[in-house]
Formats: structure tokens, sequence, C-alpha cells
């Protein structure tokens, strides 16, 4: 760095003449390009003709130094392993020699979408850690819901169900622990994730619920507080409801595909990650919990989710939902392998993996209340279900102890 603020060669540091090392001119810019672009990792420029050099004078910055800077920053360093080089003119109208061209790299993006970019700016996506444990960060639930029809605006029932699940764990909680009690464990608490803003009062004993108007974090990326939720929460709700006017969570993912249409949809983007993380290893989710939910009945109540209109979901992938999902799942550090599968799924099968999980339909429950008292009694058993597999899984010292894999691999 103090070669090149100074101009000077980067082996011996001469600021005239040849260098014995390198056999580089410093007063040469392309070649002093050159000798910097080797140590830097890329292709070094042919040289340019002598007399093309400007004069510098002392202490003056290398004239090639604005142009290289300008396109470092364009490259978007922050969402790849090495920056990306361009064989074009730079912002500035500085030439650069065409041999800078793209370094392959497993994460080499080109032209990302104002979803991507942003993702890359924030780098607050942060990577599996290999083992899920439930005394690490944790989130026992995890909550999916279009804000439009299941939110405040709409019938309210994220916001119940979020309610209803914590004050379930919370009964006998002063009491000794009933056989059929729904309160969680003391080695399933886990810690708040850091990713998320606390409940005040904050009581550890309480099922730890992710809902993203009450956890996220003020003048935060929203979109990776939600990825680093759902990467360390146990059980994933997606609320998926189909109006009569073709709207809800899943009546809006049902126009992708009409006349060319398509958008980043949140719902489905957090559908696509979730079905994947419970695939993988290090994924922190153990369960998916759909629960469907019909048009609203004019005298409370629901409708049967109509079941027959997934068939109208389009074939094709939603290219830019999935091409978010794609560069999310590589920075929580998924197989290049896996990351192209999952990009592939159409809409159709993204909902067809939901699917295939049991979960509750809430025609059969009445009123919002009735459905949420449902909701949360059956999420916090499927909780406790998957606690008690975790704890008689072969490994569950190695996820449920402090230092329990350091200390198995040592016993192995």
């Amino acid at each position: 760095r103090a070669s090149m603020r100074r101009g000077c060669c980067p082996c011996c540091g001469a600021g005239s003449g040849p260098c014995p090392t390198c056999s580089t001119d410093s007063h040469q810019p392309s070649l002093m390009l050159g000798a910097i672009s080797g140590i830097l990792g890329f292709p070094a420029p042919s040289p340019l003709p002598h007399e093309e050099a400007p004069p510098q004078q002392s202490g003056d910055p290398p004239p090639w130094r604005p142009a290289v800077l300008a396109r470092l920053r364009s490259s978007e360093i922050a969402g790849c392993e090495q920056p990306i080089f361009w064989s074009s003119s730079s912002s500035d109208g500085t030439d650069l020699p065409s041999s800078f061209e793209p370094i392959p790299t497993r994460h080499t993006r080109a032209h990302p979408t104002t979803g991507e970019s942003s993702l890359a700016e924030n780098s607050a996506v942060r990577p599996l850690r290999g083992k899920f444990s439930i005394r690490g960060e944790l989130m026992h639930a995890f909550l999916c819901y279009r804000v439009a029809t299941e939110g405040e605006n709409g019938n309210g029932l994220s916001g119940r169900i979020t309610e209803k699940i914590r004050a379930l764990s919370l009964e006998h909680s002063s009491e000794e622990l009933l056989e059929d009690s729904l309160q969680i464990p003391r080695h399933g608490w886990g810690l708040w994730p850091t990713c998320a803003t606390p409940p005040v009062p904050f009581r550890p004993e309480e099922a730890k619920v992710f809902l993203d108007r009450e956890c996220l974090k003020d003048g935060q990326s929203w979109l990776a507080g939600c990825i680093n939720g759902l990467a360390v929460s146990m059980t994933f709700i997606p609320l998926l409801s189909w109006t009569e006017d073709d709207r809800g969570s899943v009546g809006d993912i049902s126009r992708i595909g009409v006349d060319g249409f398509d958008t980043v949809d949140q719902v489905l983007l957090e559908l696509i990650v979730a079905t994947a993380l419970r695939e993988e290893p290090g994924g922190g989710v153990q369960a998916v919990f759909p629960v469907f939910i019909g048009p609203e009945k004019v005298g409370g109540g629901f409708e049967v989710f109509p079941f027959g209109k997934l068939e109208t979901l389009s074939d094709m992938p939603s290219k830019a939902t999935n091409k978010l999902a794609g560069v999310i799942l590589r920075q929580l550090g998924l197989s290049e392998d896996r990351v192209v599968a999952i990009m592939r799924l159409s809409v159709k099968q993204v909902l067809e993996q939901v699917l295939r999980n049991q979960g509750v339909q809430a025609s059969d429950w009445g009123d919002v209340t009735s459905v949420a008292t449902e909701c949360g009694t059956r999420v916090l058993k499927t909780i406790l279900q998957e606690m008690r597999r975790l704890r008689s899984f072969p490994k569950y010292f190695a996820q449920g102890r402090p230092m329990g894999s350091e200390v198995l691999e040592w016993l192995q």
C-alpha cells in the first residue's frame, strides 16, 4: 500500500530507475501496474509504449490509481471472494487494459439485481456454523406471512399466533414440570439471537418466536435480519392464504408467470430458504408447520383453503426470487450444486415441498382466537418433540453441550 501511495516499486521501494529484483521502471505506470497486479493476484496488463506515460511529479499518486480504485469500488467486493474486473472503460472515462477480465470464483456475480446489491452491500447474512445447537442462539419458531392479509392490517393472525405460543409456553412455569405441559425444558431455552431485538421484559423460559415487526433491529437490513433469524429457528410456520380475489400469501404468488410478470416475492423467498435449510445439516429448521387459510367468512372464521387453485401456479421458476435466494444460500454456505438445484425449482415445486408437511386447516377451528390457540398448542408440541429427538440423537452431546463437538472429536 505504501508503494502504491508513493508510486514506488513494491519489491524494493525504489522511486526512480529500474528495480533490481523485478526490472520494473517505477516511472512507467503500465509496468508498475503490472508489478502490483502480480501481487494482487489478477492478470497484469500489456505494457503501453513509454511515450504514452504522462509525466509524474515526485510524491503525486500514480496516474492509473483513480481508474483502478473506481473499478475496485464498482466490483462489489463485499459479496464475492475476489473482486470482479470488467474489460470495458471505467466510470471516469479512463480505459483500463483489455486483460482486466472477470476472475472465475464460486461467488462471482455479474450485474446484480437491486435485492442482490442491497444484500451484498450490507453483507450481514451470517454463514451456518456447521452444527445446529439448542444451547446456542435459538429461535423456537419463525412466522412467515403476508403483511396485507395476515398482518396488523389484515386478520392479525400472525400476531395472535405469536402471542399464544409465548403464553402457552409459560403455563405451569412456576410449578413442577408436568408430563402434558407445553413448557420448554431448561436445556432448550437457548440464547436470544444477536440478530433480533429481544422483548421487554425478557423471560428466558418463554418460547422465542421471530415476528419481523417485533424482532427486526432499527437501522439494520431487514432482509438480512429475517434470514439470520430463520437460520436459527427450529420451526418454520408459513401462513398460506388464498382469498376470493386471488390475494394472500399464496394468492399473490400466483401472479408470477402470468403474462411474463416476475418480481422478488418475500414470502416465496422465505419458503425457498426455509425448505433448503431443513435439508442442510447445519440449518436450524427442524420442522415446517404450514397453516392453511381460506377466504374469511362474513360471520367470522375461514373457509376451506382452495387447494385446487395450486394447479394454476407457474411451472417455471421465479427468476428474480430464485436468483436472490441463490445469493442468500451461497452466503449461508450451501454447496454450489445444492444452490443450482434449488434455483431451478419452479413456483409450483416450491409450494409442493411445503405441502408435504402436516399443518393446520384454519377452517376447522372457527375464529382467529381458536385458530391461534390450536396453532400455538401444536407448534409447541412440535418443538418439544424435536427437542426430544435431538437429545436422543447420537451426536446430541456435540450439539447440546458447550465445547461438545471438540471433545467428541478428541475422543474419536
